[in-house]
C-alpha cells in the first residue's frame, strides 16, 4: 500500500513537469484570475489522472461509447481548444490587477470542470498512460491487487496536484516582480501553444478516423 502509493506519486509529480498545455493553462489563468481558480484546473486534470490510470491497471471500462460518439466528443474537444487558444492569441489583453478588483470572478466549479475537459479531450493521453502502467507494473515493487492499484493512481493524482500547487505558489511568489508586458507575451503565446495542439489534436482524430 505505502510502496504503491510512494510511487505513484513520485511518478505523477515527475510527469507534469514537462511544459505543456495544462501547466501553461495553469499558470496563465493564475495570471489572469487567481491561485484558486488555478488550482482548480490543476485538481480537475488531477481528478482524470487518477481516474484514467485506475481504469487503464484495472482493465475496468466505466463508459460505454460508440465509435460515433467517440468522434463527436474529441471534435468538440478540439473546437473548444482551438477556440479558446484563438480567443487568448488574438484577444484584447489586461493584466492590471486593480483594475480587474471588483470584477466578478468564474465560479470555481467551472475551473475545475475545464481542468477535466483539457484532460479529456487529450487523445494521446491513453497512450501515455498505458504506457507508464506497463512500466511501473514491470517494476514488480508491490503485489498486483485492485487495492494497490488505487493506492497507485491515488498517489499519482496526489503527485501531479502537489507538482501544479509547487508552480503556482512559486509563480504566485514573482508575480508582482515582473511587467504587464511581459504577462501579455505569455498569454499570447500560451494561446499559441493551445492552438497548435487543438491542430496537432485534430491531425490525430483524422488520422484515426480516415487513415
Amino acid at each position: 500500500m505505502i510502496i504503491a502509493l510512494l510511487v505513484g506519486f513520485i511518478v505523477g509529480f515527475l510527469i507534469c513537469i514537462p511544459v505543456g498545455p495544462i501547466n501553461v493553462w495553469v499558470v496563465n489563468t493564475l495570471i489572469k484570475h487567481n491561485f484558486r481558480s488555478a488550482f482548480s484546473i490543476a485538481l480537475g486534470g488531477s481528478l482524470m489522472d487518477f481516474v484514467y490510470f485506475m481504469v487503464i491497471l484495472t482493465g475496468l471500462s466505466l463508459f460505454h461509447f460508440n465509435a460515433k460518439t467517440v468522434l463527436i466528443l474529441k471534435i468538440v474537444g478540439v473546437l473548444f481548444l482551438l477556440g479558446f487558444g484563438l480567443k487568448e492569441l488574438l484577444g484584447k489583453k489586461n493584466f492590471d490587477m486593480k483594475h480587474n478588483e471588483g470584477q466578478k470572478e468564474p465560479k470555481t466549479a467551472s475551473f475545475f470542470f475545464l481542468g477535466v475537459l483539457i484532460y479529456s479531450s487529450n487523445p494521446t493521453l491513453i497512450a501515455t498512460m498505458s504506457g507508464i502502467a506497463a512500466v511501473i507494473k514491470s517494476w514488480g515493487l508491490f503485489h498486483s491487487t485492485v487495492f494497490n492499484y488505487f493506492c497507485l493512481s491515488l498517489g499519482l493524482g496526489m503527485g501531479s496536484a502537489s507538482w501544479f500547487y509547487l508552480l503556482l505558489r512559486i509563480v504566485s511568489r514573482y508575480q508582482n516582480k515582473i511587467p504587464e508586458r511581459f504577462f501579455i507575451n505569455f498569454s499570447r503565446a500560451c494561446g499559441a501553444l493551445i492552438v497548435l495542439f487543438s491542430l496537432y489534436m485534430a491531425f490525430n482524430v483524422y488520422k484515426e478516423t480516415f487513415v
